[in-house]
């Protein structure tokens, strides 16, 4: 029994029609009947009831496409792990550069030593993009702020946590301060992630607001840490930011009471095996995290 001819044979049921399958399968319906007719021969079974243009599951063809699917499948899973020997294990992350940036260099720069052969591709992406690439499988994981609502289809690994601060410009009257009151936040021009891009950030800004009273005058919204940054260098307002963001001339202050903190976490697709470079990965971002212990956060 040949797998081409379980292939045929799968698209053929799923189509419930032979000429749909050849057109499928980019064949001719008198070469796909061939192959067909040739596995039933083989197995000694009938495996459709053929009508004038369709064909129905015998028994033995149902049996068939349950146990066919599973052959399809482990062949094509060998396929992938016989290239990916060849060619280098791909690991595609997704990350929000303002949580995972200082991260990330360390913790890529120890596992393309264990795993010299594999192939990473850095996403800079929002948290939309983020859910969005997780879900259709672009990425292999994301690092990032769990997301709320998640009906349990991410795992999260918990990789540290960052005060939330206020940043403001170099030249800001609050640059000087140890730190500043959440009540003097009143009136200030804020500047803020995209709603619609980072939904979570949003949500825990608006709700810190409402929870102490703040009034606060939104002045712009942006689509990533550099459009932001460089908004709060030329003095167009102030930030609630993660404390590891790191931006030339912003000054990063705490704030009194102290918001939550932000807990930055590593989030694979639930129900999917992880491989053992993504395993390695993320266990060298909790190291990473361990060791830059500081300022921001631990």
């Amino acid at each position: 029994m040949e797998l081409r001819q379980v292939q045929l044979f799968l698209a053929a049921a799923e189509e419930g029609s032979i000429t749909a399958a050849a057109r499928r399968m980019n064949l001719t319906q008198p070469a796909l009947s061939r192959q067909i007719k040739a596995l039933e021969e083989e197995l000694g079974v009938e495996l459709f009831t053929r009508g004038a243009h369709s064909v129905t599951l015998t028994a033995a063809g149902r049996v068939l496409v349950e146990e066919g699917g599973k052959l399809v499948e482990r062949a094509e899973r060998a396929v992938k792990r016989v290239r990916a020997e060849a060619e280098g294990e791909p690991l595609r992350i997704g990350y929000a550069p303002s949580l995972a940036g200082p991260l990330l260099g360390l913790a890529l720069e120890r596992f393309s030593q264990l795993h010299p052969r594999a192939r990473v591709q850095l996403f800079d992406c929002s948290s939309a993009e983020m859910r969005e690439g997780l879900a259709q499988g672009k990425f292999d994981v994301v690092v990032t702020v769990p997301w709320e609502g998640d009906g349990g289809i991410v795992s999260w690994t918990r990789i540290r946590r960052h005060a939330m601060c206020l940043a403001v410009p170099a030249s800001h009257p609050f640059a000087s301060r140890d730190k500043v009151p959440l009540a003097e936040l009143n009136g200030q021009r804020l500047l803020l992630y995209s709603r619609t891009e980072y939904p979570e950030y949003w949500a825990s800004v608006t709700r810190l607001f409402r929870e102490h009273g703040i009034d606060a005058k939104v002045a712009g919204e942006f689509d990533g840490v550099s459009s932001l940054g460089a908004a709060l260098e030329a003095g167009l307002g102030v930030a609630l930011m993660a404390a590891g963001s790191r931006l030339d001339r912003v000054v990063m202050l705490p704030l009194d009471p102290e918001p939550d903190a932000v807990c930055v976490s590593a989030g694979l697709a639930a129900g999917r095996e992880p491989t053992p470079a993504l395993e390695v990965f993320v266990a060298e971002l909790r190291r990473a995290a361990e060791e830059d212990r500081g300022p921001a956060g631990s």
